[in-house]
Order: structure tokens, then C-alpha cells, then sequence
């Protein structure tokens, strides 16, 4: 068994990507379209997306409470962050101070895990090691299924008939290579390169593959001898490359929900099922029932925005890739089916996340802060150091992008 903690991402394992992008080339027709059905059926409300004069922002009332509801939520998040070892001490030593042996070591293990520190245990262990293996090598699969249904890398991609073999042909051979864990860096340089590609059907297809860059991070940090090695596990330095492409790819697909309203209804009005979700009623929580389905598209964003963010700044990491993996698995199995089966990328990479024990943050000044004010005794000016960036980063994150996507006209989309 290794790890990958001796290679590293140089410019010069870059320069692959650059080779391989003629391989990528491919005549495919219609490329932005997702791979599942989104037909809209029923004409969405344009002005609810649009400017409202009389509203503050001249954001729609209902899209702000949205959004109030989601800065609240990640303000609460940031708070308990940055406060987290008080509260794990106050409850494993007030609440549950009486409980010894297994079950006071279960209690312990479980806060870990819940406050990203390492999870000490063989079960655990062996877990990580598995989700390595998984995420390293699902990729191939996908490949596999995109080559026997004639498209590229997904089914939204379909390939042209007249250099089809050609591309099946490549991609079975790349998927080989993953499988059998050979040439790892230049099946990174190859994925790049074709993420890279996909821009030239627009910049909204980029940002929809982007969690494909995830594994290829990993493989070009992976050494050229990489079929002469088992590797089960990622550096601290990779798992926050991959926390920041993953997390940040979901950020940015949740705005691009709300930027796109009529791709994501038409997805509603195929699969009612995706408006039952417990999470989007949560944030559509007050809004005017007459704009339900515009209120839904809003808090789906939303979702996958305040996931996104969260999880790419490294606050509560493994509860929010969690939460993630059970509803983009819910999506695959229940809603969509098996049109989905390309979420086995993100679904990989969620796996490691929940699981490694190599996890950092991005707020770690705040928290330097936060504890110096504890230890000379300062507890008011703690607490607006904790309180005032966490209120701060909620409404930047919510409110100045809503309020500049009132002046883009999306209708013709």
C-alpha cells in the first residue's frame, strides 16, 4: 500500500493536458444539454427572476428570504465552527462525562469525525483505504458506459457518427488505464484537456463537468509507476485541492441553477419527485405559495451553494460531504436513474472526504484569533470576533451575486 505523499503537481505534469487535447477533438451536437430529460412543460414566472423596483435589492421578496434562510443557516454553521471545541468538551465531559470504556471511545470517535480530526480505528481505517480505491477507479466505468452509449464522457455529449469508433475506441482505452491503474498522470492530462474543451460549447458545460477535475487532480499527482503501487490514500495537500475543486465546482453549479431557472424547472417538471426534498422545503420555508416552483429552483441552488461553500472552506467538511453524498445518491437511484450514473465522479470524491483524516480550513486565522481572546480572558471581543465574519460571509455569499444576476435578461436560455 502507498500514498501519494511524495508527488506533488508541477508545471511540468501539467504540460500533458496541453498534448492531449487533439485527442479530445469530436463533432458533438448540442453539447450544453444535460443528460437527463428537461423539457419544460410549464412556463416559468420570467419577472420573479427579474428586477422588482419595489423590493429591497430590487430582488424578488421571495428569493430574498430564500437567501436570508441560507445565510442564516451558514452564519449558525460558522458560529458552531469556530466554537466547536468548547461545545465537544462541554458535552463529552458535562452531558456524557459518566460514560467509560467503549461507548465513552464511540462518543469521542464521533465528535471527531463530526469536527474533521483524525478517526482512530481499523473500521474506519479500512473504510478510507476503499473509498481511495473507489474514487481512483470509478472513473473508468463511466467511460466504459459513455463508449457503449456513443457520447463523450457523458451522455449529454454525443458523438458524431462519422469519428464515433474513434472516440469509443479512445475512451475504453483511457478506461483501461484507470482500471488497471497504469499511466495515471497522463489519464489526469487527458481528463484536463478534455474539461478544457468542453468550453468551446460555453462556459456553462465547463462548469457543469467541473467535478471530473477532482480525480484528475489526484492522478497527476500519482507517479508514472503507478501500476506498481496500491494506493490507498491522499496527502493533506491533496485533500485540500480536491476539498476546494469539489466544494467550489458545487458552488458555482448552485449559482448556475439560479443563473439557468429554465433548465432546472424543466428538470422539476420531469421528475416532480426532486420538489418532495426535505432540505429545499426547509429553505423555501414562508415564501408565497403562487411562486412555489420559481421558490423551489431558487432553494435548489441555494443548496448546493451553501454545500459548496462550506464544504470548500473547509467548515464541518465530512457532515456536508455527507449530506451531499445522500442527496446526489437519492438523485441517481430514486429520481433520475440510471442517466445519472456519471455522479459516480462526485459521489468518489465525496467517499474520501468522509472519510480521510487529513482535513484542514480555510478560517484558521479567525480561529488563531478567536483562541487568543479565550486565553487572555476577553470573551466579548471573542465573540465578535467569531460573530461578526461569520454574519459578514453569509450575506456576501448570498446577496451581491443574487442582486447582479436581476440585471442579466436568462429568459432566452
Amino acid at each position: 500500500m502507498a500514498s501519494l505523499t511524495k508527488q506533488r503537481i508541477t508545471p511540468a505534469s501539467l504540460l500533458p493536458a496541453a498534448a492531449c487535447l487533439p485527442l479530445t477533438y469530436s463533432a458533438i451536437a448540442h453539447a450544453h444539454e444535460r443528460f437527463i430529460k428537461h423539457d419544460l412543460r410549464h412556463a416559468v414566472d420570467k419577472a420573479f427572476f427579474g428586477r422588482n423596483p419595489d423590493a429591497f435589492l430590487g430582488i424578488n421578496p421571495n428569493m430574498t428570504l430564500v437567501g436570508l434562510h441560507v445565510a442564516v443557516i451558514v452564519a449558525a454553521f460558522l458560529v458552531i465552527w469556530f466554537l466547536r471545541n468548547r461545545i465537544e468538551q462541554f458535552v463529552e465531559r458535562r452531558l456524557f462525562g459518566f460514560l467509560k470504556g467503549k461507548p465513552q471511545r464511540m462518543l469521542h470517535m464521533l465528535g471527531c469525525f463530526v469536527v474533521d480530526r483524525p478517526v482512530k480505528g481499523r473500521i474506519f481505517h479500512a473504510i478510507s483505504e476503499w473509498a481511495v480505491i473507489f474514487f481512483m477507479r470509478s472513473p473508468g466505468l463511466v467511460l466504459m458506459y459513455s463508449a457503449s452509449n456513443d457520447s463523450l464522457v457523458m451522455p449529454s455529449y454525443p458523438l458524431d457518427p462519422a469519428s464515433a469508433n474513434a472516440f469509443k475506441f479512445l475512451q475504453v482505452g483511457v478506461a483501461i488505464l484507470i482500471l488497471t491503474q497504469t499511466l495515471l498522470p497522463l489519464c489526469g492530462a487527458i481528463v484536463v484537456g478534455l474539461w478544457i474543451y468542453l468550453i468551446r460549447w460555453g462556459w456553462m458545460v465547463s462548469i457543469d463537468a467541473a467535478p471530473v477535475l477532482t480525480v484528475a487532480i489526484v492522478y497527476m499527482a500519482s507517479p508514472w509507476l503507478s501500476h506498481k503501487v496500491a494506493i490507498t490514500d491522499i496527502n493533506k495537500q491533496q485533500m485540500r485541492m480536491l476539498r476546494l475543486v469539489l466544494g467550489g465546482g458545487f458552488f458555482a453549479l448552485g449559482w448556475l441553477k439560479v443563473y439557468n431557472y429554465n433548465l432546472v424547472a424543466g428538470v422539476g417538471d420531469n421528475y416532480p419527485s426532486v420538489m418532495n426534498d426535505p432540505l429545499m422545503k426547509l429553505l423555501a420555508v414562508g415564501t408565497d405559495p403562487a411562486y412555489a416552483r420559481e421558490s423551489w429552483i431558487v432553494a435548489f441552488g441555494m443548496a448546493e451553494i451553501m454545500s459548496g461553500f462550506l464544504l470548500m472552506m473547509g467548515v464541518f467538511t465530512r457532515v456536508w460531504a455527507a449530506i451531499m453524498f445522500f442527496m446526489f445518491t437519492k438523485l441517481m437511484l430514486v429520481d433520475f436513474g440510471w442517466e445519472e450514473i456519471p455522479h459516480i465522479y462526485p459521489l468518489g470524491a465525496m467517499l474520501v472526504v468522509i472519510t480521510s483524516s487529513k482535513h484542514s480550513c480555510e478560517f484558521e486565522k479567525i480561529e488563531e484569533l478567536s483562541d487568543r481572546l479565550a486565553r487572555q480572558g476577553r470573551t466579548a471581543r471573542q465573540m465578535l470576533s467569531i460573530a461578526g465574519p461569520a454574519i459578514a460571509v453569509s450575506l456576501l455569499l448570498i446577496f451581491p451575486i443574487l442582486f447582479a444576476l436581476t440585471f442579466i435578461d436568462r429568459s432566452t436560455l
